[in-house]
């Protein structure tokens, strides 16, 4: 890829080095800086890909074009706003930031420098999920009467620090790691959310269990169960008028009542007929998309102003929280 933009990758963590950096490789988009406080494990990835490494995340600001910033959460404003300033075209990992005030200057940094902002919602991009959002809003199913969505398992992420653990550096929990990325499927399907009932565990900590009651606009109710202890069913499901639909949120599955609705083409996929895909292929595709937007001066598909809608979401269901009701904790205190 000759004609890409000069690319650098600040934070060098789990994400950069399982997806990230196996996708530019399929794409043969060779990063030419790497960048993470631990220079030494910045230094051993550049040198497999042939980039530079340094500790200073200030010089992606002569030596790239376009970033990748993959940053603890807190950290995602401070770096972004001024890169997005001097016209540096951002991928940045979810969630956008910590609070809507951090949104807001990200979103209107890039317009200030022209910047193309792009937001690591990647299940956007699974075959199925497009194809579900874009039946949904032909109204496949005549209307949407509730919708269901069920994501956790026990933690696994291979992290390389420990500030998904610290709500000064993280946000909170799992609400706010993979809860985004389920929230935000939940408004690009369903749209604005009118009326929230939110609880979980964190007792001063970061959640590892929450529940989200949601009221959206045409009476339609939808739930969102989230783990980081336990393994649910990891799908969403919708029923509607004239039926439902059930999409995986890590894969490929997708399923219908009754089934002929899958027969109908909705966003240039067939429901009955979707590519078969690995799931490293969603950080490809995210890639295509990016560099898409750079080069034609269009939206991603992921664009600043629908990520920072996720996280007001997210600030307002922890600032109405109410405590997840254990067994072993009377009147909300362990």
């Amino acid at each position: 890829m000759a004609t890409a933009p000069r690319l650098a990758i600040i934070g060098c963590g789990a994400v950069s080095e399982r997806c990230h950096l196996p996708a530019l490789a399929r794409l043969r988009w060779a990063p030419t800086l790497l960048v993470d406080r631990d220079l030494g494990r910045a230094q051993r990835l550049a040198k497999e890909c042939g980039a530079r490494a340094s500790a200073q995340w200030e010089e992606a600001l002569t030596a790239a074009d376009a970033v990748i910033v993959a940053l603890p959460h807190h950290l995602h404003a401070s770096v972004g706003v001024p890169l997005l300033e001097a016209g540096k075209h951002l991928l940045l990992e979810k969630p956008m930031a910590l609070d809507s005030v951090s949104c807001r200057a990200l979103n209107a940094a890039a317009q200030r420098g022209g910047a193309v902002l792009a937001v690591g919602h990647v299940r956007r991009f699974l075959p199925a999920m497009r194809w579900v959002q874009a039946a949904l809003a032909a109204d496949l199913l005549d209307g949407v009467q509730s919708f269901d969505a069920r994501d956790g398992a026990p933690y696994g992420w291979p992290a390389q620090s420990d500030f998904f653990w610290k709500r000064e550096t993280a946000g909170g929990g799992v609400t706010i790691d993979i809860g985004a990325h389920v929230l935000d499927l939940v408004l690009w399907c369903f749209g604005p959310v009118l009326a929230a009932d939110y609880r979980d565990d964190a007792y001063g900590g970061v959640e590892a269990e929450a529940e989200v009651r949601l009221r959206l606009s045409g009476h339609r109710d939808g739930l969102v169960e989230l783990s980081r202890t336990r393994q649910l069913r990891n799908t969403l499901q919708v029923r509607g008028s004239k039926g439902s639909l059930e999409v995986g949120l890590y894969g490929q599955s997708l399923t219908a009542v009754p089934t002929g609705l899958l027969e109908r083409s909705f966003a240039g996929l067939r429901g009955d007929r979707l590519p078969r895909s690995q799931p490293e292929d969603i950080f490809v595709w995210q890639l295509q998309d990016w560099l898409g937007a750079i080069s034609a001066g269009r939206s991603p598909l992921v664009p600043g102003l629908e990520a920072a809608a996720t996280v007001d979401l997210i600030e307002a269901l922890y600032a109405a929280r109410q405590p997840w009701e254990l067994p072993w904790v009377k009147g909300g205190q362990p």
